[in-house]
């Protein structure tokens, strides 16, 4: 499965619109220098560890935006699963069922 869109359109890494994305990108940013990653890194390895087993599409032509995304590549997610489910969590702004 492909993820089309898998940067959320900057909706975690740089433009929030709602609590629950505010919230997610603080998460995403706490991690990220806990890891000394990009926040960008840090949501690739969250969709890669899907159990669906998502493979992320990054579609952008800003040369930054890729660069962020590169520490994400040739190296596997360094999520464990309490922070994966925390960054779920945080995205849906109310807990798992």
């Amino acid at each position: 499965m492909q993820a089309w869109g898998a940067l959320a359109q900057g909706r975690f890494t740089g433009r929030q619109e709602t609590p629950q994305e505010r919230a997610a990108a603080e998460l995403l940013a706490v991690l990220a220098e806990r890891k000394q990653v990009t926040p960008e890194t840090v949501l690739l390895w969250w969709l890669q560890r899907h159990p669906a087993r998502i493979a992320p599409v990054i579609g952008t032509s800003d040369p930054a935006r890729i660069r962020a995304c590169g520490q994400a590549v040739g190296r596997p997610p360094e999520l464990d699963h309490e922070e994966w489910y925390a960054l779920w969590i945080a995205a849906r702004g109310k807990p798992l069922p």
